[in-house]
């Protein structure tokens, strides 16, 4: 599928109705995405009760679930001609994880609430391009303004709330957005959000430079979430790559070096090799847990491998997590054990074809962290605060490309 956007701004040839229409979805998806994330404080400290605090949560997805889908259906034509394989795959989708729970435990209602965590961002990213395409100003001065709202919120978190806890109550610095890693994963996504927006020229290099320090300190140091962590060095890694002529060469010294440093020393007998439980220790009793879901799949049937055991099957108490069920840690695990290959494929299939709706290569960093996140914890996918924020760093890449190959090409 080719990707249809030049890599010049576009110019917009709406009538004068059609650019009203244009600015208020654009005015009412972004107004609806800060009411969520301005609610997220609630999942984080008990404001209301956690029935008022639950029901402004839902009350924010719907509106903004009711925005989206009625920006879909408006730019429908659009959307079929530019980005039509995603309007196929998320139905089909849909079918797959209905099916696990009509053949498992007909879960319904939470299958549907998990399988929309999944597809709102790309679904949300195709209409964003279609106003972007039309109203790129006003798309780009919205997205500088939840750039500033979630900063303001983050250090309003800083400054007034209480610690937050995590491994065993260990404190760390407060959040405002929902929970300790969803906090940290929605920063990630707001450092490319500002790369993007500078290299597109509309964020300064010194707000820039203070956003990206200001990210790395929280990531790496106050929040200490190990996963966000990955999620930072993929898609660092990976833009790295995209920049640097010569940085596989550099990785590829590097890692081997690294690798002669580690042999050198496990020659001579220098160093201790960790054993299976402190391997367990270290990914926090990830490893046993893989491994019995390792065991629960091998001894699955063909149609449990090709459907799953349904929705919250994969929750169980590990031989490490004892005190209470815990998932798998990994995403992807977790949806081949609840919705088997056929969900799990999907799921993988909805991840490509949403990489496609943007120009080729402008959206594998993001996608990187994504998936880096997903494949060591609940990562960025089901995580909407921060999963969210990835179709306006998209947009904001899509921008800085269109600008660089646009110059490229006087």
């Amino acid at each position: 599928m080719a990707f249809a956007l030049s890599a010049t701004a576009p110019v917009s040839l709406a009538t004068p109705f059609e650019k009203r229409v244009a600015q208020g979805f654009a005015w009412a998806l972004f107004a609806t995405l800060w009411l969520k994330l301005a609610v997220a404080v609630m999942l984080t400290q008990p404001v209301i009760d956690a029935e008022g605090e639950s029901m402004y949560n839902r009350l924010a997805d719907a509106m903004l679930l009711g925005v989206m889908f009625a920006g879909i259906g408006t730019y429908a034509d659009a959307i079929l001609q530019r980005a039509p394989l995603i309007l196929v795959a998320v139905p089909i989708g849909l079918a797959s994880f209905l099916t696990t729970e009509a053949l498992t435990g007909l879960n319904f209602s939470t299958a549907v609430f998990e399988y929309f965590k999944i597809v709102t961002p790309p679904l949300l990213s195709v209409l964003l391009l279609r106003l972007y395409e039309r109203e790129t100003a006003l798309v780009i001065r919205l997205m500088q303004i939840t750039l500033v709202l979630i900063w303001v919120m983050v250090v309003f978190a800083l400054v007034v709330m209480p610690p937050s806890l995590n491994r065993g109550g260990e404190p760390f610095w407060p959040v405002y957005f929902a929970s300790l890693h969803t906090s940290s994963y929605l920063v990630v996504v707001c450092a490319a959000l500002s790369l993007y927006l500078f290299e597109a020229g509309h964020l300064s290099r010194r707000l820039f430079i203070a956003q990206l320090l200001f990210s790395l300190l929280l990531v790496f140091y106050g929040w200490g979430v190990r996963t966000s962590m990955v999620a930072a060095v993929a898609f660092g890694g990976v833009v790295m790559l995209q920049r640097m002529r010569m940085a596989p060469v550099v990785m590829f010294v590097g890692f081997a070096g690294l690798l002669t440093l580690a042999f050198v020393p496990l020659l001579f007998g220098l160093i201790h090799l960790p054993s299976w439980d402190e391997l367990v220790e270290v990914t926090s009793g990830r490893f046993s847990m893989w491994l019995q879901k390792i065991d629960i799949l091998a001894n699955s049937t063909l149609l449990e491998w090709m459907f799953g055991h349904g929705e919250g099957s994969d929750w169980i108490v590990s031989e490490v997590w004892w005190w209470s069920a815990k998932d798998s840690h990994n995403d992807f695990i977790r949806l081949l054990n609840q919705q088997g290959v056929l969900g799990l494929g999907m799921v993988l299939a909805i991840l490509a074809v949403w990489a496609a709706a943007f120009p080729p290569g402008v959206a594998l960093p993001l996608l990187a962290a994504l998936g880096a996140s997903t494949a060591f914890s609940n990562g960025i996918m089901f995580r909407p605060q921060a999963s969210l924020l990835m179709p306006l760093a998209l947009v904001a890449a899509t921008a800085a490309w269109q600008r660089i190959s646009g110059e490229g090409a006087r």
